[in-house]
């Protein structure tokens, strides 16, 4: 069960953002524990070096796992600084003045929040809760009604207004006729689409390929990179734009045979998405929560891919001149999600 704690002083907000951790690191060790013994007891394992070996490996994991659980944010009001720490050592601090915003973000399907500096606004960011997978948890619920107006308190409630100004000198948008296309560079997916088409073809023709094989075996081998490769070059064709005369988003797929459009209105806010494969860090996507009216749901709509995540604040800065929307809050706590 996903759960943050946290504890509220006069001048200190301390946050545990993975103390669950603590206790599972150590039904870890003890059954593992357990296991080995029982192991070495049955001579499944009959060498004593053996039994050691695999013994440290479990109370190292244990302790790295207990690590991430006494992992805490301190928000401290006195000398106005945010510290992360383990063990009672400090592993990062920011001033409250750099940082930027506290907003929730999306890594591998869960929410959890972040503290982003003015230096990387939308970079890897310190974890200060939990990853919720569900946003009627009542955890999630109680952090958002208690932590972030605390931490709104400590870090914001002084700062100045700050407003934002419109952009008109567009970097990722191309204008045509009042019509902002997202400038999306998708040449290397098609040039490994048509690569993976091409891929199929050549196995075609060549009849006796894996007959040795299972079928079913045969036909993945065969077709799948045409199905990957049509979809890598379906992407190509796929675009978004902002109609601003009309007050539409417009989405366009297979060439534009499939047109979606959604009004103005119905946006409610940027989901920054952070993506990893195998814990390596492959990119962020940039996506709008849309309304969908009379459905009672919300769409996803992936608007643009970064590397570089130091330049999605402008691009969102774009994206909100051409919607109408400016930031004129003090308060750079994001309490809203999907």
């Amino acid at each position: 069960m996903a759960k943050t704690y946290w504890i509220n002083e006069a001048d200190t907000l301390t946050i545990y953002p993975a103390r669950m951790a603590r206790r599972i690191s150590i039904i870890y060790l003890i059954a593992f524990t357990v296991l080995n013994i029982t192991l070495f007891l049955t001579d499944t394992l009959t060498n004593v070096s053996t039994l050691l070996i695999f013994e440290g490996l479990i109370v190292l994991l244990a302790l790295v796992l207990y690590g991430s659980g006494e992992r805490k944010a301190i928000f401290d009001g006195d000398s106005r600084q945010l510290y992360t720490r383990v063990f009672g050592i400090t592993t990062n601090s920011i001033p409250f003045d750099q940082i930027a915003t506290i907003t929730p973000y999306d890594t591998m399907g869960a929410i959890s929040y972040k503290v982003f500096s003015k230096e990387n606004r939308h970079g890897k960011g310190i974890l200060i809760s939990c990853g919720y997978s569900k946003l009627t948890n009542k955890n999630l619920i109680a952090y958002e009604e208690e932590v972030l107006p605390r931490i709104n308190e400590l870090v914001f409630s002084n700062r100045p207004l700050h407003v934002k100004s419109p952009v008109f000198d567009f970097q990722f948008f191309k204008e045509e006729n009042g019509i902002y296309k997202v400038l999306f560079n998708k040449t290397g997916g098609l040039i490994l689409g048509i690569l993976l088409i091409a891929l199929t073809f050549v196995i075609l023709a060549y009849p006796d390929f894996m007959n040795d094989r299972e079928t079913y075996k045969r036909l993945m081998v065969t077709y799948l990179p045409l199905v990957l490769g049509a979809v890598f070059v379906n992407a190509f064709f796929t675009s978004v734009s902002f109609d601003q005369g009309n007050r539409q988003i417009i989405y366009s797929t297979l060439g534009g045979a499939i047109r979606k459009t959604y009004s103005f209105d119905d946006f409610i806010q940027f989901l920054i998405v952070r993506k990893s494969m195998n814990f390596i860090y492959t990119g962020t996507e940039v996506k709008a929560i849309l309304d969908l009216p009379g459905q009672g749901k919300t769409r996803q709509l992936i608007l643009i891919n970064f590397r570089n995540t130091k330049k999605i604040e402008r691009f969102i800065d774009e994206a909100n001149t051409i919607l109408g929307l400016f930031d004129y809050s003090p308060s750079q706590i994001n309490m809203d999600d999907e």
